[in-house]
């Protein structure tokens, strides 16, 4: 799939070191570099709770926290990430039936499933503390039928991110559907890699499967997060003059930096279904990149959006829908100081469908945000209707396509 010379190989040993870098409560000491990171639950919510009489029509109650969210394929059933948060002490996966949408947590519960494929990740540690589990992006793979691969970034600690009792990792499930309820066990894991340039511990953000039982993380320098509310690292991050990167992890050879995935902000990233071309969103330059991979010099061209995009994910359609908070007054920083005392966060969003062929965008979602709805950070499309998630809640907001 990416051919030796096109890739630079990273040393596995210098991830295994990252996991154990201390850059301790990071998430309480920046403003923002993906909005999840600010992100605080309403205190006291269940994952099995229901919407109040007259908002079922358009919101789905009971997920918390959920920074990305998917669909299995040809399937009911809907997957939604989850991060902690003051009330909220452990990150879960939530199962969302489509039919009858009822939620339900997936991801630790009383008893849960753990089988390890030596064969693909043999270099795996072990199974993820569930006390310490800490969900941000997500992304499937159809395998066999009625069974689905699951990657989820966990930052599998109390605190954000790295430090020293939390591993940062691409953890793996294995979701069978063929029963009446969705059974999941984890069987592996790959431990986040260092920037390639500085060898400093990183911070995953956004994984998507690629051929081969491969796929891609866009990773960002832990330090600058951790420093943020400096105003000379906001501005050098604001200016790309901080990049993030993507790196590719492969069975057997481990990770490798993408050639050409420099930039300010890389968050929400999708794969073609051949593996040739990734669709990388940059959060702090509002745009989107099509990359190519496996190609010298890599191919790379930017859509400017008007809004800062979080999470990308695949239409049934064969186009890509993208989330993020919309762009105001007081920026992508100040606007999430503002929320930071709020139980939730009404702050505008958007919505936007792109051509991945011809690239050309349109705007589906412009929303002022309110209090019980904001910040959205993800979207999948589920039939005729657009499912948004928001790292900031306990629900999911629901609008027609039209």
């Amino acid at each position: 799939m990416l051919r030796e010379s096109t890739m630079g190989r990273v040393d596995l040993t210098g991830a295994r070191r990252v996991a154990a870098r201390a850059v301790p409560g990071l998430c309480k000491l920046v403003p923002l570099l993906f909005v999840a990171c600010l992100a605080r639950a309403e205190q006291g919510s269940s994952a099995m709770a229901s919407c109040p009489p007259g908002e079922s029509s358009k919101f789905i109650c009971g997920v918390v926290n959920s920074e990305d969210i998917v669909q299995l394929p040809k399937s009911h059933w809907v997957v939604t990430s989850g991060k902690i948060g003051p009330g909220v002490p452990v990150g879960h996966l939530f199962l969302v039936n489509v039919d009858t949408r009822v939620v339900e947590t997936l991801y630790p519960v009383a008893h849960n499933q753990y089988r390890q494929d030596q064969k693909l990740f043999g270099s795996c540690p072990g199974k993820p503390d569930e006390k310490k589990f800490h969900a941000e992006g997500i992304n499937v793979r159809a395998t066999d039928n009625g069974k689905y691969t699951l990657y989820v970034i966990n930052h599998g600690g109390k605190h954000d991110f790295v430090n020293e009792e939390a591993r940062e990792s691409t953890e793996v499930f294995e979701i069978d559907t063929r029963d009446d309820k969705p059974k999941i066990t984890w069987v592996g894991c790959a431990l986040s890699p260092p920037m390639p340039d500085s060898h400093q511990p990183s911070v995953g953000n956004a994984v998507a499967p690629l051929p081969n039982d491969a796929f891609a993380v866009t990773i960002n320098p832990a330090d600058a997060l951790a420093h943020m509310r400096a105003p000379e690292t906001a501005a050098k991050l604001l200016k790309g003059e901080i990049l993030g990167r993507v790196m590719i992890w492969s069975p057997g050879t481990g990770w490798q930096e993408v050639p050409g995935s420099e930039m300010a902000g890389n968050n929400g990233i999708e794969a073609s279904p051949d593996g040739k071309w990734l669709y990388v969103n940059a959060l702090l330059e509002r745009g989107i990149y099509r990359l190519s991979l496996g190609r010298t010099p890599a191919e790379r061209v930017v859509v400017k959006t008007t809004f800062y995009p979080d999470n990308i994910r695949w239409g049934d359609d064969g186009f890509l829908y993208l989330a993020g908070p919309a762009a105001t007054s007081r920026g992508i920083f100040g606007e999430a100081i503002a929320c930071q005392a709020r139980p939730s966060c009404p702050s505008p969003f958007k919505v936007l469908r792109l051509d991945p062929q011809t690239l050309h965008s349109e705007e589906l979602l412009d929303e002022p945000g309110g209090p019980l709805f904001g910040l959205a950070t993800g979207v999948a499309k589920v039939g005729n209707e657009l499912w948004v998630s928001s790292v900031r809640g306990t629900r999911l907001a629901v609008f027609p396509i039209k």
